[in-house]
């Protein structure tokens, strides 16, 4: 049963294999796997592939929307509307902004998000998403487990709905009256993970992007100033629950890991441009870490450089209790098909553990 060897893996207990967390976004790998299109039934052709390819952990489940997610030969991102572009990635498509409702950073210090939706409409949508991941951990059994992501930790709160350019401009300009905006997304947080608390579901997964491929996007003394408190208290009811804290970004943010690490973080996807061997040296066996395997050596490379990086991670995996498998660029749909076969060919071979 994957789901637990999911959860020993978070508690650092032994397990028979490396376990296993992917985001399959390659369809024609999907269909041939489950023989089924997953353009046209995506949920139904996630499940099987999880279910055959023996993954533990499984972020959310895709269901077909309203959106075509196909690509013309000729097409390289379709518009959705307010600001808002999908570049092709896979069948479940990608979207980024371009656009945001903010002119100037007065604007900005201005908004304040609690005021925009009452907390009975926020408290609404907090039930349906926990009711979303029960019911997709009810599609899986006891073949997955179904982690969902809270996306908007804190940072992303201001990349999400300032825009890169407005948000490090306002950050800069007045780092007193911007610190009203981080209190405010602190809330919206907290109310969040208070609600989390309160459930049965025993890992929280979030995301926070706190660093570029080349390092921080602020020096770390702006992190321990304004996010880690925010942090704190962000976490503390699901700390006080007795729930796992697993922590993702990307970029090379190795750097604040101990600072991670002191607040409290269960474990963390670490991205391929860090140094996961510093990582395990200091935290391996006390800390799930997760992936680091290069989405360039399954993109652009041979079957046999596929079979040299699954080999490299793995082979943490053998040394420290609690390290996850995982492609940190994902799966999408321009990896060579012979690869992402070899891929999790190698995955077996290499992962077993008994």
């Amino acid at each position: 049963m994957s789901y637990d060897r999911f959860i020993k893996a978070v508690n650092l207990q032994p397990v028979d294999r490396v376990p296993a967390n992917e985001w399959l976004d390659h369809p024609e790998f999907v269909k041939e796997l489950t023989g089924i299109d997953p353009y046209n039934a995506p949920k139904e052709a996630v499940i099987k592939a999880i279910k055959t390819l023996d993954l533990d952990w499984y972020t959310t489940i895709p269901q077909k929307g309203r959106i075509d997610t196909r690509f013309n030969k000729d097409e390289s991102k379709k518009e959705m509307g307010n600001g808002a572009y999908m570049v092709e990635w896979g069948f479940t498509g990608s979207t980024y902004h371009v656009e945001f409702p903010f002119e100037d950073e007065e604007d900005i210090y201005n908004y304040n998000p609690l005021e925009q939706t009452s907390f009975e409409e926020r408290l609404k949508g907090y039930e349906a998403r926990i009711q979303n991941i029960k019911t997709q951990q009810s599609w899986v059994g006891d073949a997955c487990y179904i982690s969902d992501l809270y996306y908007t930790t804190l940072f992303m709160w201001f990349i999400t709905v300032y825009g890169w350019e407005q948000f490090l401009m306002a950050a800069a300009s007045d780092p007193e009256r911007f610190e009203n905006c981080i209190e405010w997304y602190t809330q919206m947080s907290l109310e969040y993970t208070t609600y989390f608390a309160k459930t049965d579901i025993p890992v929280f997964y979030c995301h926070d992007d706190i660093a570029l491929t080349r390092g921080l996007v602020f020096p770390p003394e702006w992190y321990r100033k304004y996010l880690w408190p925010n942090y704190e208290r962000i976490f503390e009811p699901l700390k006080k629950a007795g729930k796992k804290i697993i922590f993702v970004s990307d970029g090379n943010y190795l750097s604040l890991l101990d600072d991670l690490v002191s607040l409290g973080i269960d474990g963390f996807v670490i991205d391929h441009f860090c140094d996961i061997e510093n990582a395990l040296k200091r935290f391996g066996g006390k800390k799930l870490i997760c992936g680091n395997a290069h989405i360039d050596k399954l993109t652009y490379g041979t079957t046999e450089d596929v079979r040299k990086e699954v080999k490299r991670c793995m082979e943490y995996g053998h040394k420290y209790p609690g390290y996850v498998m995982k492609v940190t660029g994902d799966l999408p749909h321009n990896i060579p098909l012979d690869n992402i076969k070899a891929y999790f060919y190698y995955c077996r071979e290499y992962g077993r553990l008994k």
